[in-house]
Order: C-alpha cells, then sequence, then structure tokens
C-alpha cells in the first residue's frame, strides 16, 4: 500500500497492526495451513519515520535503529519510540523500554523485536509481527507492506528492495534473498510471486507523471 502523507501512512500502521496480529495469532494455531514463515506487516516511509538500517557499536550516526533504540531505553519519557507507534497493537498498553531489543547482541544488531510489557497480552512472550527497519523488509519481504511513494521511486537504486516485488528463491532463518544476493540462502522450491494487491491512496495529491500514469 503506497500512501503519500507520512500521518496518513502512521495512522494506516496503527490501524492495520492490529489485523496482521490477529492472522499471526491464527497462523500460529495451524501453522500446517497457514504456513511456518510468520504474518508480518512492513513500514517503509524513510528515515524521518523508520530506521534505514540497523546500525552497530562506533558508528557515527544518530538515525539508525540500534542508536534510536538506546535512546529510548535510556530515556523513555525524553524520547521517541524506535518505530512510529506508542502503543500495543493488539491491547493498546503503551511501549516501555523492555518493549524494543536490539538481537542477536547490542554491538551488532541484526533484528529490532518488538514486544509488549503487558503480561496478559498474547504478544508479551511472542514478538509483535512489525517490520521498521529498511534492512529488515528486504530480508523478511512483510506479507503486509505500507509505504510512501517516494520510497518507491527509490527502488531502482537498491537492489535488495527488488525482491519487494517477487523473485526471491532462496531463503535461511533470518529471511529471503532475490537476485541481487545470489549466493546466500538455500533454494525454494519455486521463487516468491508478486504482490497480489497495490493499492494507491490518496492519487489526487500526486501531481505530473505518476498521476497521468495511474490516472
Amino acid at each position: 500500500m503506497r500512501y503519500t502523507l507520512r500521518l496518513l501512512t502512521l495512522d494506516q500502521l496503527a490501524r492495520a497492526s492490529g489485523l496482521v496480529c490477529a492472522l499471526e495469532l491464527e497462523r500460529e494455531a495451524d501453522p500446517d495451513r497457514y504456513g511456518q514463515w510468520p504474518f508480518e506487516i512492513g513500514l517503509w516511509v524513510g528515515k524521518a519515520a523508520t530506521p534505514n538500517f540497523m546500525g552497530k557499536r562506533g558508528e557515527r550516526t544518530s538515525d539508525s535503529a540500534r542508536a534510536k533504540t538506546r535512546r529510548f531505553k535510556a530515556n523513555p519519557r525524553g524520547n521517541p519510540s524506535p518505530i512510529p507507534l506508542e502503543n500495543c497493537p493488539w491491547c493498546g498498553s503503551r511501549f516501555e523500554a523492555a518493549s524494543f531489543n536490539l538481537l542477536p547482541n547490542d554491538d551488532e544488531p541484526k533484528e529490532l523485536r518488538v514486544a509488549c510489557t503487558n503480561f496478559d497480552c498474547e504478544f508479551s512472550e511472542r514478538p509483535l509481527p512489525i517490520v521498521a527497519v529498511d534492512e529488515s523488509i528486504y530480508r523478511r519481504l512483510p506479507a503486509f507492506l505500507i509505504a510512501t511513494v517516494d520510497k518507491f521511486a527509490s527502488l531502482p537504486w537498491r537492489a535488495e528492495t527488488g525482491a519487494l516485488l517477487g523473485g526471491a528463491d532462496r531463503y535461511d532463518a533470518s529471511g529471503f534473498y532475490g537476485p541481487a544476493e545470489p549466493r546466500s540462502g538455500t533454494r525454494l522450491p519455486r521463487s516468491i510471486g508478486a504482490p497480489d494487491l497495490v493499492i494507491q491512496d490518496e492519487l489526487h495529491l500526486i501531481s505530473g507523471s505518476t498521476s497521468r500514469v495511474s490516472g
């Protein structure tokens, strides 16, 4: 789904995340029917709202997932959440410092895991199915992806993004690999297909060649 305004995008994330949480609980209850890979929702909107990369110890940037997570953990009331959600989309509990964890370690993280700190929530012991770091999106290929049109415009400039439109044919425990990474992972029985549905909302807000072509 492509949204032109960031606030519309974030609102859509808050509403759609609850749906994806429900889908993931259904999948866990019947993995033989729905598959072993989790249903996840991704937010692909640019570094002003979500980190482009995980980061590592010794970095000199302040906008990585590692840097944002460490700032939030040190002062949850004085810093924004590492992802543009303040509350658990399943139970509504406010995220706390313990809600965000860098895995497998803090020095060279490969994943930002989000969980609810409300012990009565279904997602207190299992991670929330939310992917909001660009590097992880290219690897996890979420079933539901919310993006801004400017991120779609970046597709020709970064090879890994091509897998979002199909063609990934290898995998490992961390995710999937497309033609841009030919030596990684184990081959799948068949390559992953293209998205089943792409929705362009608020089309009247886009001017120029995009609106003429899409219209």
